[in-house]
């Protein structure tokens, strides 16, 4: 029996973000059930994927108009209006999941954007907030977060040079932090994904003796590259080269998870953070902002605030077991019945 074609739209790695490493689980969890396809949304291209860059609209209609099923991952809010109207003006079938909706839309984008995502047959909620966000038709929508459990054997190993540096770190009694970012963002004039704070932090707790290295891994620096700049001279400013690794790196963020003590996630904005699901799935303490409702087993600070960041990393430094404990007990098979599920009740019975 011909399988049916499932095209996933979105960005896909490199470089590595949340929703790109999602569309790669994801088209692997399903390759035997589906013929995936893909719509890459990502800089750069990569050889044997169509990109939306390219502007063939030609073979962008193609890959719709061959399609089953079309599984919306877009971050860029006009892409995925495109995509929805795309898909309904061919009669597709159409999922939309929204990884993050932010509050501070003006009411006529709102509207205009509500009105078009009414469209798909199903909409994917990452966390239960983004219900206060939009007003979506609560028939449609199911919450479900965006982790899928990492291969680990196909995760490529990290740089050489990485490893060394953590290696050499952990030879000198140091506790390891870890964060990242696919690029650089301002969001309310602040650092998104708060590079600034992690900086202070580990300034802040240096002077107090606390024998830590922070390692922050940049995807891509495409955008903002000057003030990934900036932060590498504050860095050299404040004297932390030895113990504060700023790196732009294609590497696997899980595999830097698994060799890396605590996991950071200080964003000011989110949604469901792949980095806080692979942090508890892989049973490491995590600290996270209180921007969002956070898993269980998640330590919480105040969002922006780097003394409260400190206060937190202190009490887990001193007792790492009082945070980590919570771990995603769910299967791989669990992920793939509902996803599975998922597509066809909308290729079925939508």
């Amino acid at each position: 029996m011909k399988k049916k074609k499932v095209v996933l739209i979105g960005p896909l790695p490199p470089p590595a973000g949340g929703i790109s490493i999602h569309i790669k689980r994801l088209s692997i969890l399903l390759e035997n059930d589906y013929d995936i396809d893909f719509i890459d949304e990502a800089n750069p291209a990569k050889a044997g994927y169509f990109n939306i860059r390219s502007l063939n609209l030609f073979k962008y209609l193609k890959k719709i108009i061959n399609a089953e099923v079309i599984y919306i991952h877009s971050g860029n809010h006009i892409l995925r209006m495109a995509h929805v109207i795309a898909g309904k003006l061919f009669f597709k079938k159409v999922i939309l999941t929204l990884h993050a909706y932010p509050f501070d839309k003006k009411k006529a984008v709102r509207y205009l954007e509500e009105t078009i995502y009414k469209m798909a047959d199903k909409i994917i909620l990452v966390n239960a907030n983004l219900f206060d966000k939009i007003n979506l038709p609560k028939q449609k929508c199911m919450v479900q977060n965006a982790f899928l459990p990492p291969v680990m054997e196909t995760e490529p190993e990290l740089p050489a040079a990485v490893i060394e540096w953590i290696n050499r770190s952990k030879n000198k009694g140091k506790v390891i932090l870890c964060a990242n970012a696919w690029q650089l963002e301002i969001f309310k004039n602040e650092d998104l994904y708060g590079l600034d704070i992690c900086i202070d932090a580990v300034n802040k707790l240096k002077k107090e003796g606390y024998p830590v290295s922070f390692i922050f891994n940049v995807a891509s620096t495409d955008k903002l590259k000057e003030l990934y700049l900036n932060y590498q001279l504050k860095i050299n400013e404040l004297g932390l080269t030895d113990d504060f690794l700023l790196i732009n790196e294609k590497l696997s963020f899980v595999k830097l998870i698994e060799r890396t003590d605590i996991v950071l996630r200080p964003t000011n904005t989110d949604g469901d953070a792949l980095t806080v699901r692979e942090a508890l799935f892989l049973g490491k303490p995590v600290v996270a902002s209180d921007i969002v409702e956070r898993p269980a087993g998640t330590t919480l600070f105040s969002t922006r605030n780097a003394d409260d960041m400190v206060t937190k990393l202190k009490l887990i430094i001193k007792d790492k077991t009082k945070a980590g404990s919570e771990r995603n007990n769910e299967s791989k098979a669990d992920y793939h019945e509902f996803y599975k599920n998922l597509i066809d009740n909308v290729i079925y019975t939508t």
